[in-house]
């Protein structure tokens, strides 16, 4: 069972005075034990985000991340990204508005010290981040390898990075927003530009890569494009053929059941059913996609048998169960709602997952050997030599980041609320 009782020298679990009828209420549906746990997460992050002059690697505001060939947590590579911020950041904001006061301040104290962090990786031209600094001097941490897709030795700035940081600063109004939009739209794959990296089957999708970089291999990630497309369900922006390419995308992946049978091929970059699910739910969160709810009872059923397997990592088990309260929360489209397609029977919601108490917080959460992003090198090559070189793990590098599971798991407890 998880500890409830004082944390870190308080003598209980805090529970504010509140100031008005919504604080009072926003407290009594999450309950005492609920609030303690909460805080419990939220102030392991806000050890573990760092300060001015902890660590030569790290920057101050920033989450310690590390870097392993094997999907093995290890401190050995220290990495600094704005990913993982993003994530973070994005997240916390997400779940502020539901908590009292007590706890907004430590979210508040949380997002303005990674809000410093945000200039030294964004490209100020275009309005697009990229995954490291974009500092000259920067050496990137398994940069060997670039020289033999690209001269300069550079990595540009990313899609995920660019789309994501939207919803932590919007960077203006709908004009600004409008304007990344289109700016996406010089980056999309043309008819006769090779894609040998993706599986065939889906070769003939003409929609985002990943990358800006013009000289840099097309490489299409579903995880990637639903990013894409919950940024402009978000902010309802007009709807591009690249978006539509990208959703049938999106779609093809679940009908054919390729994002359980070969997660690694269509999201190189993050690899597993668990996370192409919450993505996937995240997305369908934002506004009801026709051809994504039909689809809906499919994804709970995959939820649940991913919750139901007693071999199943916890980390696995937390994003999964998150991706199910999305879904069970996420706005039902009008065909689900119609008489010719009633459905009237609640969606089924997960099972409640036993957290570790603190003793074994760390190996269990923070330390866990579920990597969210892969820097998957053999994804720019054909699949002929992905064939050869992934499954002996050569040139993968698995990317981990102790608050940004604490993260996760800090959504998982304001979505279950029990």
């Amino acid at each position: 069972m998880f500890y409830a009782g004082p944390l870190y020298g308080q003598s209980a679990a805090p529970t504010p005075n509140p100031k008005t009828n919504q604080q009072t209420n926003q407290q009594t549906s999450l309950g005492a034990r609920r609030l303690s746990q909460i805080s419990f997460v939220l102030h392991r992050m806000e050890r573990q985000q760092q300060m001015a002059t902890e660590d030569p690697v790290f920057l101050a505001g920033s989450y310690p991340s590390y870097i392993h060939h094997r999907r093995h947590y290890k401190e050995k590579k220290k990495d600094i990204t704005i990913f993982y911020n993003i994530l973070i950041d994005m997240t916390l904001k997400k779940v502020r508005p539901g908590l009292p006061d007590s706890l907004k301040v430590v979210i508040d104290t949380l997002l303005t010290r990674s809000a410093e962090l945000y200039p030294r990786f964004y490209n100020q031209g275009r309005g697009s981040y990229n995954f490291w600094l974009r500092d000259s001097s920067y050496r990137f941490p398994y940069s060997w390898w670039i020289p033999l897709i690209k001269k300069d030795g550079a990595v540009p700035d990313d899609m995920d990075d660019s789309v994501l940081s939207r919803f932590v600063d919007p960077k203006g109004g709908k004009d600004s927003l409008e304007k990344l939009h289109q700016v996406l739209q010089g980056y999309v794959r043309r008819p006769g530009q090779p894609l040998r990296s993706a599986p065939r089957s889906y070769r003939h999708f003409y929609t985002y890569s990943t990358w800006f970089g013009r000289k840099f291999p097309v490489v299409m990630d579903a995880v990637v494009l639903s990013n894409i497309l919950s940024f402009v369900s978000h902010y309802q922006l007009k709807w591009t053929p690249a978006d539509t390419s990208a959703l049938q995308l999106i779609v093809q992946t679940i009908r054919s059941g390729d994002y359980i049978n070969r997660p690694l091929a269509i999201a190189p970059y993050y690899g597993k059913t668990a996370i192409l699910l919450y993505h996937y739910a995240r997305l369908m969160a934002e506004k009801p996609l026709p051809d994504l709810e039909a689809l809906r009872p499919a994804l709970e059923k995959t939820c649940h048998r991913l919750l139901d397997k007693p071999s199943g990592a916890f980390m696995e088990k937390i994003i999964t169960a998150n991706a199910l309260y999305l879904l069970s929360n996420a706005p039902a489209s009008a065909a689900r709602q119609s008489a010719a397609a009633p459905y009237s029977l609640p969606v089924p919601v997960p099972p409640a997952l036993a957290l570790p108490d603190t003793a074994h917080w760390e190996p269990a959460v923070e330390h866990s050997d579920f990597a969210y992003f892969i820097g998957n090198i053999p994804s720019y090559m054909s699949r002929t030599l992905q064939s050869v070189l992934i499954p002996v793990n050569a040139l993968m590098y698995y990317h981990y980041c102790p608050a940004f599971n604490d993260v996760l798991v800090l959504q998982y407890l304001t979505l279950s609320k029990n």
